[in-house]
């Protein structure tokens, strides 16, 4: 509850008075006095009333006062000040509460643009390379013997530091990712039809999120490329060169077997051009191919080469759009 008026916070005083407050009354108080300066005059009455009634015995032994006695006036404000001293200790303690305190649920974001990569440090002093268009959110530190979770949307290559009572979990979508130490590489796009996990050292359990929890789909060792559907929730593994898997991260895009509509996909994220297909019948040609830091009129060089010259592009005038036309693929 949040009081919006004095009569409101006097209720709430007179409760914190007998005893009776809620931890969240006690948080409104407190922040009401935090916020608003000359309050005491506010809660003068309650305190008068607090030495006349006879209101709710504290724990500690109480002190019977006979109700004809008047009370020096200099003991009524001293008691005030001690009452407000008390409450400004007492909001501080409760800053300090886990379930009051913001600090330990900070959350930060790292994003990429189209063309950009970067290189972070997470609070564990693990290493995350993160590629174009991409998105990363981490807590701003990691509880001691608690998970280490973060999230993913895009693509990511991690360096994670070894901490057995630490687990690192990666989620992405209703994937997650789980590690204790080890170097992987994780493909999510939201765009994407398939998500992919590859690991490059150590072991990487990957699990799927369903209505039941976690179902695990895989233990991945070395050299181990996972892909799971999206649409059918199934996946295959494949065996890779584990050179391969953080290739990006040094300007080496490798394509093995891939749709040029996948591989245009790709470059789009890496190079600050647009591609116009005029014959839709070539996004499903397959090419197997590496590009080594190439500008991009190299790389469509190369692909039209591969096609046996059977795609043809052009460039607008501010290269910015490459349109691609041909024929279908063989």
């Amino acid at each position: 509850m949040k009081p919006n008026t004095e009569e409101e916070i006097k209720e709430i005083f007179k409760l914190y008075l007998n005893q009776q407050s809620t931890p969240k009354q006690e948080a409104a108080l407190f922040d009401y006095i935090n916020k608003h300066e000359n309050t005491q005059g506010l809660f003068d009455e309650q305190i008068n009333n607090a030495w006349k009634e006879d209101i709710a015995e504290p724990a500690t032994e109480r002190i019977t006062i006979t109700k004809n006695r008047t009370l020096p006036i200099w003991i009524k404000y001293a008691a005030c000040l001690f009452l407000f001293c008390s409450l400004a200790l007492s909001w501080y303690v409760i800053q300090q509460r886990p379930e009051y305190n913001n600090s330990a649920i900070v959350e930060i974001t790292k994003t990429t643009r189209r063309g950009e990569k970067l290189k972070l440090l997470l609070p564990d002093s693990s290493v995350v390379y993160l590629n174009a268009m991409s998105k990363l959110s981490f807590p701003k530190r990691f509880e001691p013997g608690k998970k280490r979770e973060i999230k993913l949307e895009g693509e990511a290559f991690f360096e994670v530091k070894h901490d057995t009572s630490r687990p690192f979990i990666v989620h992405s979508g209703t994937l997650q990712t789980r590690v204790l130490g080890t170097s992987f590489n994780i493909n999510a796009y939201a765009d994407n039809k398939t998500y992919s996990v590859s690991v490059r050292t150590g072991k990487v359990g990957v699990s799927e999120a369903n209505k039941d929890g976690q179902k695990q789909l895989s233990l991945l060792l070395p050299g181990k490329h996972l892909v799971y559907n999206l649409a059918s929730k199934k996946y295959t593994i494949m065996e890779q060169r584990t050179t391969d898997f953080n290739s990006w991260t040094t300007n080496r895009f490798i394509f093995k077997n891939e749709t040029l509509g996948n591989i245009l996909t790709s470059l789009k994220r890496s190079y600050l051009v647009d591609f116009k297909i005029n014959s839709p019948k070539l996004l499903s040609c397959r090419f197997n191919a590496t590009f080594t830091n190439q500008n991009i009129k190299e790389i469509a060089d190369q692909l039209q080469t591969m096609s046996g010259g059977g795609i043809h592009y052009k460039f607008n005038q501010n290269n910015t759009i490459i349109t691609f036309w041909g024929e279908a693929c063989q």
